[in-house]
């Protein structure tokens, strides 16, 4: 009787550990880069944030996320599937670097400069870490 109910008490154990493993948190915001590169469409550069389920992109589209595994899997208006590699989400196409509010705003400057110039500003990359 003793073993099976110590049998019993470590499956418990184990089960609810394995419901508290820590989900890897991918909220925040993230320059959405091509070839290496941050895309532009219009007049902005590509920003997409992450919430605790929701996801936005500052040049519109929206929808839902999961985090499966190292995998973030997008959908809605725009549906990808990202592997997470350290703090960024990559797929075959697009890059999404974790950033800083202050590498957003640089980028955002950029943007506005290159309108008011009426044409791209070359080699600013490295100005905001690119």
């Amino acid at each position: 009787m003793k073993k099976i109910i110590s049998t019993l008490l470590l499956t418990i154990a184990i089960l609810t550990m394995q419901g508290c493993e820590e989900r890897r948190s991918v909220e925040g915001s993230y320059i959405i880069l091509k070839d290496k590169k941050p895309y532009k469409q219009g007049s902005k550069y590509l920003v997409a944030t992450l919430g605790k389920k929701n996801f936005s992109i500052n040049a519109g589209g929206s929808g839902t996320y999961e985090v499966s595994e190292n995998k973030v899997i997008i959908q809605g208006q725009i549906s990808q599937v990202f592997t997470i590699q350290g703090d960024d989400l990559v797929n075959d196409t697009w890059y999404l670097k974790k950033s800083s509010d202050s590498e957003i705003r640089a980028l955002e400057i950029k943007a506005k400069e290159e309108d008011t110039d009426n044409g791209p500003i070359i080699g600013n990359e490295k100005d905001i870490g690119y």
